[in-house]
């Protein structure tokens, strides 16, 4: 795999695990939407849930689903950290620390490491991540108001501006509590008409303390 494709696949693998103005949408207030945002991520400090994902892919009509949890916490000083964990056959842990991105197989015993500066924006997407910060790196479109197993929650479709992140990602649906600052659903599309989804369940936010042992990553570096 060369550098390239390594930076590219971790940093979107990453951001599916978990940068013109941005107008009004047809249904939502987008100027208020990114204002609650704002607002709930001067409050948040961290995040955990559980996570599955749902993963089509076009050319097969193949569906493939995994279950797992996840973390992200965000310290006074505005250092971000991300875990995920998932289980079944699958199995991989992802962290992601000081600007660095690992992915950790035990089939094969090893992890993968890149560092990817400006990756912040894209790891809060949907956790933590304030208004201002979605506006600069999203086109957004916000469709109003909707409901996720009794949650009020708010629909943006977003489109990214970075052409990189374009090659990986065409857009991304997003779900969020706005007055918590979390998401309950995402679907990122692909340019080949792939999607990935992920439905966060048993969220906890704001925890005194959170268990690490699911995210730590073993085993040494891939050659």
């Amino acid at each position: 795999m060369g550098d390239g494709m390594r930076v590219g696949g971790l940093a979107t693998l990453l951001m599916l695990a978990v940068g013109s103005g941005c107008g009004f949408g047809a249904q939502g207030d987008l100027q208020a939407t990114l204002a609650k945002l704002d607002a709930a991520s001067a409050r948040f400090t961290n995040a955990e849930a559980k996570v599955h994902r749902d993963a089509y892919t076009k050319f097969v009509d193949e569906h493939a689903g995994s279950d797992g949890t996840m973390y992200l916490s965000r310290d006074a000083s505005g250092k971000v950290q991300f875990g995920l964990s998932i289980s079944g056959k699958d199995a991989r842990t992802i962290d992601y620390k000081g600007g660095t991105v690992r992915a950790f197989n035990p089939g094969i015993g090893c992890y993968d490491s890149v560092d990817k500066a400006g990756i912040d924006t894209y790891v809060t997407l949907g956790f933590g991540g304030s208004g201002k910060d979605l506006a600069e790196k999203w086109n957004i479109t916000d469709l109003g108001p909707d409901t996720i197993n009794g949650t009020k929650v708010e629909k943006l479709d977003l489109v990214p501006k970075d052409a990189d992140v374009k090659k990986n990602v065409s857009k991304v649906s997003l779900w969020v509590d706005t007055d918590r600052d979390v998401s309950l659903k995402q679907v990122f599309f692909m340019p080949n008409n792939d999607t990935n989804t992920a439905t966060y369940t048993n969220i906890r936010l704001n925890q005194k303390a959170i268990g690490m042992k699911p995210y730590e990553i073993k085993g040494k570096p891939c050659k």
